[in-house]
């Protein structure tokens, strides 16, 4: 793994992340309704899927020495993550609605490759 592969690790630890509470969320938005079908099992599988990939990454980015300190939205539009990498204090700061799509494109290649 190169050193300067960090910073990808890191956004793919936290778009998996996001995308994990996201599905939670939303499975828990949707037992409010009564629907004709059960969407739970699918629900519960992208959540495995999306934890999984999630501790993955972040594995990956603690043996690369990286440790998240901070991750906050401090407005609607700006996501901030503030981590240690092998010493060095560096702060990212993440479009909302880029997390938000690339989330998207993780559970369409899921669902494409996932569900057959």
């Amino acid at each position: 793994m190169q050193n300067n592969e960090w910073p990808e690790i890191l956004t793919e630890s936290i778009v998996y992340g996001l995308l994990f509470k996201a599905v939670a969320r939303d499975a828990d938005s949707i037992d409010f309704f009564e629907l004709k079908m059960s969407y739970r099992p699918i629900l519960d599988a992208i959540s495995t899927w999306s934890e999984r990939k999630h501790h993955e990454y972040r594995r990956k980015f603690a043996q690369l020495g990286g440790k998240i300190h901070v991750q906050e939205s401090p407005d609607k539009f700006i996501y901030r993550v503030l981590v240690t990498v092998r010493g060095y204090q560096h702060e990212r700061f993440y479009n909302k609605e880029i997390l938000r799509a690339e989330c998207q494109v993780r559970l369409d290649q899921f669902l494409s490759n996932g569900i057959k």
